[in-house]
This record gives structure tokens, sequence and C-alpha cells, in this order.
């Protein structure tokens, strides 16, 4: 394996063992350690993008329209008083949490091409 594909895995694996140390570190708490996944999946797939050449906006439009789902959640369960905003906002994060993980998995396929 070429050096300029070290990161493109390691990033990734990075994260779940961050996870890992998270759910071992604070087993009772309200987060778990997949929640701070998207993040370093996010920036694999940036890099996989960028030695494929191609367009890097693809991740991060991906994250931004994330947020602007997130900012509507938020204004519906305003609107709603009876909808809620935790669940909502948890709910939406594991739907990240999946997409980005099928989407870094999806670009590895792709490299391989």
């Amino acid at each position: 394996m070429e050096e300029k594909y070290v990161f493109n895995f390691l990033i990734p694996f990075i994260g779940l063992a961050f996870a890992f140390l998270i759910n071992k570190v604070f087993p009772r708490a309200q987060f778990r350690g997949y929640d701070v996944l998207p993040f370093f999946f996010i920036a694999g797939c940036s890099l996989i993008t960028l030695q494929l050449k191609l367009p890097l906006f693809l991740p991060y439009g991906f994250f931004i329209y994330f947020i602007l789902v997130i900012i509507v959640a938020i204004s519906s369960a305003i609107k709603n008083k009876n909808i809620s905003l935790g669940k909502t906002i948890r709910k939406l994060w594991n739907y990240l949490t999946a997409c980005t993980l099928f989407w870094y998995i999806g670009l590895l396929f792709f490299m391989i091409k």
C-alpha cells in the first residue's frame, strides 16, 4: 500500500479507538463513543476525495446539509411543542453516523476500482 493512502485508513481507525475509549471511560454517559465517529469518517472521506481528485465539497457539503436538517428539525420541534427536541437530535445524529460510515465504505470501494 502506498504511503499516501495510509491516512485514509488511519483516521477512521483512530476514530474507532477513540469511540472505544469513550465507552470505557464513560460507560453510563448519555452519549456513546460512536457519537464522535462522523467527525473522523468525514475527514477520511475528505482525504479519499482529495486523492481521487473528486470535488472536495462532497463530504463537507454533506455535513452542512445535515446541519441544515438539524436546524429544520429544531424549528419544527419549537413550533410543535409535543415533539422532543433531544430525541429528534439524537435520532438525526445516529443517522449521520450511519450515513458517514456507509459513505466512507462506498468511497473505499470506489478507491479500489
